[in-house]
């Protein structure tokens, strides 16, 4: 083979393991419209971030969905960019979502208002068994067709 052939050779070689690399092995998830319905001991936990990590081994990053509950412990997910969640069996955490802007920083006027927004939020603490993946036994099994999901902790 000549040195332009070898050449070839590596570059298209190269490029392969680059393009497998990419991937990992790593495979993106079915996603389907989803939203859950949190409470904790049957009253909506309101202003809270959830999210949900596949379980299954091999998904892309691409996979874990998220939201914010609403007033009513309501949270539309979403995933990788799109509205939804992975299909299948997912790990959920949950923890405060971040407060608003205007309730963030150092200055005294911040402080007084974030003050003001942790007082406001309704049903809390979020027991804190819920806000990482080694403690949470939170799961929900994510159907195909199936968009509501009721999830409720525990104190």
């Amino acid at each position: 083979m000549s040195v332009p052939g070898i050449r070839t050779a590596l570059a298209l070689a190269a490029c392969a393991l680059l393009l497998g690399g990419c991937k990992g092995g790593r495979r993106s998830p079915t996603i389907t419209e989803a939203e859950v319905v949190v409470t904790i001991n049957g009253q909506p936990l309101p202003n809270a971030l959830v999210t949900l990590t596949p379980t299954t081994p091999g998904y892309a990053g691409n996979a874990i969905a998220s939201g914010v509950t609403d007033e009513s412990g309501k949270a539309v997910l979403s995933c990788g960019g799109k509205p939804g969640a992975c299909v299948g069996a997912n790990k959920v955490t949950v923890i405060d979502a971040p407060a608003p802007e205007e309730a963030r920083g150092d200055s005294d006027q911040a402080q007084v208002k974030a003050a003001a927004y942790q007082r406001s939020l309704k049903n809390r603490p979020i027991p804190p068994q819920y806000a990482n993946l080694a403690q949470s036994d939170a799961t929900i099994e994510v159907k195909q067709g199936q968009k509501e999901y009721k999830l409720d902790l525990k104190r």
